[in-house]
């Protein structure tokens, strides 16, 4: 088995914040290399650089956690998944200006992901049109955890969210005041 791994592989996504779900879609891609690229979308969550597309995605309130604060939940749940730290690491992955991909990730390197919806279908043909090998790891109907219901249920000032992420998750978005942070967000939307 250790000799069908690839060395390399890379998995992306906003992760605003990391669920359950991302935690599935990271471990499932990290089983099938050595060492995996973590790219973050939306990187940079300055409202100057929006793209013109304007996707409800891109919007502030679906954006509150800076790369550093995302690179740092992530980084905790999977250690407390026992992976080590020598087996990750993080890259800015601009997904919304793919020309720029290659500054970070290098088209050798293999971008795992999933399918949920058009949008994923629309990321692998821009993935593959500037020379990256993309494996699907699975396809489903629909996704069980979105960023969007939970930041929506700790807008509500609910508790469901947190059975939805990781236990690191809930304990540095606690740190990191994210509810508060969502509704200073959503006020001034």
């Amino acid at each position: 088995m250790q000799d069908q791994l690839l060395n390399e592989g890379s998995v992306h996504g906003r992760f605003q914040p990391f669920h359950n779900g991302h935690l599935e879609y990271v471990l499932e891609a990290q089983k099938r290399c050595r060492f995996l690229w973590i790219g973050i979308t939306k990187y940079d969550i300055d409202t100057s650089e929006l793209s013109p597309l304007g996707r409800n995605r891109e919007k502030p309130e679906n954006n509150p956690l800076t790369y550093h604060e995302r690179s740092t939940i992530i980084s905790a749940a999977l250690l407390e998944r026992g992976i080590g730290l020598d087996m990750f690491a993080f890259i800015p992955f601009p997904i919304e200006k793919p020309a720029k991909l290659p500054q970070f990730l290098p088209v050798s390197v293999p971008c795992f992901t999933t399918v949920y919806e058009e949008w994923n279908r629309e990321k692998i043909q821009v993935l593959r049109s500037h020379g990256y090998e993309v494996i699907v790891l699975w396809e489903r109907e629909r996704k069980e955890i979105s960023g969007g219901e939970i930041r929506g249920d700790m807008l509500s000032g609910g508790t469901r969210w947190k059975s939805m992420v990781p236990p690191t998750t809930v304990e540095l978005a606690q740190e990191f005041c994210l509810q508060e942070r969502l509704k200073k967000l959503r006020e001034s939307a």
